[in-house]
């Protein structure tokens, strides 16, 4: 089953490119509940492997992000495990020129990159980008916006604004290890004036959270 707050995100490894994924996972994560994921592939040198851990990753992700720069041969196999689920996914194309044609084709050579995107993926919808802040906001408002864990978010945010800062906190502390307990959100409030239990029935109310009591009790992601 799809973890429903968690976005994989598969790139290449052309500097100029992964910088503005990592910095947008960042972001992202202190902005709002989500877990993102970036495909990390570089130490895995069994084919069998490697086909396995992407798999996975994209099976348990709620949405996928590809940036098809380049026709990259890694992001096209992630690509091709998403239509194959099927999982729903968004493509990105970075469209920024370097200063002359000669640099852009050393630039392509030395990442293996050749081609502008997948050529099967040619009249697909996707966003373009020439900067970082550009990637930002159509991912966000295109995209991520349209999830159904984000619409609950929103939810949230329009009824408890006041609760938002220590909500993100909670959720920092839970992509940790995927839970948190009590005494963790006690310490996160501490000096805000806002109770545990009414951080956590706001949180659970718009199911953007689960509260388990028991042996494994604790406050975890909901399972849908």
């Amino acid at each position: 089953m799809a973890k429903i707050y968690q976005v994989f995100v598969g790139c290449p490894f052309l500097i100029a490119i992964r910088e503005n994924y990592d910095r947008l996972k960042e972001d992202l994560e202190k902005e709002l509940p989500l877990h993102i994921v970036l495909a990390d592939t570089t130490a895995i040198s069994s084919t069998d492997y490697l086909l396995e851990h992407i798999t996975n990753l994209v099976r348990e992700s709620a949405a996928c992000i590809f940036d098809a720069t380049g026709g990259n041969p890694n992001v096209s196999l992630e690509v091709g495990i998403a239509h194959a689920l099927p999982t729903e996914f968004l493509l990105t194309i970075y469209t920024r020129k370097p200063r002359t044609q000669q640099s852009a084709e050393k630039a392509l050579e030395r990442e293996g990159e050749r081609r502008p995107i997948i050529s099967d993926l040619q009249g697909r919808n996707r966003i373009e980008y020439k900067t970082y802040p550009s990637l930002k906001r159509q991912v966000i408002n295109r995209y991520l916006t349209k999830l159904p864990y984000m619409q609950r978010w929103a939810a949230f945010r329009k009824r408890y604004s006041s609760y938002t800062a220590p909500a993100l906190q909670l959720f920092q502390e839970m992509r940790q290890s995927g839970r948190t307990v009590r005494p963790r959100v006690v310490a996160v409030l501490d000096g805000t004036g806002i109770r545990a239990d009414d951080l956590l029935a706001a949180l659970s109310e718009v199911k953007l959270l689960a509260v388990k009591r028991g042996r494994v009790g604790g406050i975890y992601y909901p399972a849908k």
